[in-house]
């Protein structure tokens, strides 16, 4: 079908358009930041795991988290030029806008329409904030050379504090047989290492990165990663997710937005549903009981809203339940945060993974 493009009907702002108006925002700004967080409705937070987690499980795994916390800065290379262009911020049809490039989308594929298990129908049908104590240090910059990029370490700008230490945790407690990653990075050269040295890599892991970068897309791979599915994950199909059993994980850092043709829409509405029984799910910058911080929301315009979908999933839920959420964590149990991480100056940073499991 020959579509004609027409401007947006509405602009940013508007109450009819999915890009917040940052001016109505901060007007609001206690009502919608209130301190502190408000008790979500139907949201049992699994309090009774989260104790488990921080007090026999990192004591259990910790002292092998060994990653340096920054790592020598080398100089800059001459350099090819990259095979993709950056998408601008402010471009429409940016993956992280909820604004919508039609003329992006491609048909599905036939295997979403595989039947929902408990569904009736008949198929037809993609930084954390800091405690309320001192803030953090300022994360590392990445790397110029991202080419030789292959070793993990923790002040990183996107994957850092509770979220890499908790992840190393349950990676080791686990131990699952298969893990898939939906959108790689810094998390992909934790859990490799992982595999690699304390798994003995006996964990499949397949990561899903239409994007990827050096480390992983260079000729032989990254050691610890079993395959790369180089394709937008509303392009992959189901084979990967349906393979996942009782144990395994399904690791989400996607685009953060909710709107037609997404990768946030496929995977909360034809891959979650259709999960096994046990499967654990990571789902990323969710910073629930907390709304999306205001640094991102006001001064950055960023609009997400896939933490919505992940209150509605939750909400009286029999289907989901939470396991662990690293902002939940510091803010419920900040002294038993602290002491897991085992910090030298004894501080605990933020975090934005969330832990659920598929009931």
């Amino acid at each position: 079908m020959m579509l004609i493009r027409k401007p947006p009907c509405h602009e940013d702002g508007h109450f009819y358009s999915p890009v917040v108006n940052t001016e109505d925002i901060a007007a609001r700004f206690d009502a919608i930041w209130p301190s502190p967080a408000p008790d979500l409705l139907g949201i049992d937070w699994n309090d009774a795991f989260h104790l488990q987690v921080l007090r026999e499980f990192f004591p259990r795994h910790i002292a092998g988290y060994d990653y340096p916390e920054v790592i020598e800065r080398p100089p800059t290379p001459v350099v090819d030029a990259p095979a993709h262009e950056p998408v601008q911020a402010d471009q429409a049809g940016d993956a992280a806008l909820p604004a919508q490039d039609l003329a992006a989308k491609q048909v599905a594929s036939d295997d979403a329409a595989a039947p929902v298990p408990g569904d009736e129908s008949d198929g037809a049908s993609e930084a954390q904030p800091a405690p309320q104590s001192e803030p953090g240090p300022e994360p590392e910059p990445e790397p110029e050379d991202a080419a030789d990029l292959d070793v993990f370490y923790t002040r990183n700008s996107q994957f850092s504090w509770l979220d890499s230490r908790t992840l190393f945790v349950l990676l080791n407690e686990w131990a699952p047989k298969r893990m898939v990653e939906v959108g790689s990075g810094y998390s992909t050269l934790l859990s490799a290492d992982v595999n690699r040295r304390f798994l003995g890599g006996a964990m499949a892991l397949t990561c899903i990165e239409p994007y990827p970068r050096p480390f992983l897309a260079r000729e032989g791979g990254l050691p610890g990663v079993t395959r790369l599915l180089q394709e937008r994950v509303e392009l992959v199909g189901m084979e990967p997710f349906l393979a996942l059993q009782r144990g395994d994980i399904l690791f989400i850092d996607s685009s953060h937005v909710a709107k037609t043709g997404s990768d946030v829409n496929f995977l909360f509405f034809e891959v979650l549903p259709r999960l096994a029984p046990g499967v654990r799910i990571h789902i990323h910058d969710i910073h629930l009981p907390h709304e999306y911080p205001p640094e991102w929301v006001i001064a950055e315009n960023r609009s997400w809203n896939e933490q919505y979908l992940v209150r509605a999933l939750l909400m009286y839920s029999t289907a989901f339940r939470v396991l662990f959420g690293c902002r939940y964590a510091i803010d419920r149990f900040p002294d038993l945060v602290r002491d897991a991480l085992a910090l030298p100056n004894g501080r605990a940073f933020g975090g934005g993974s969330l832990w659920i499991e598929r009931v």
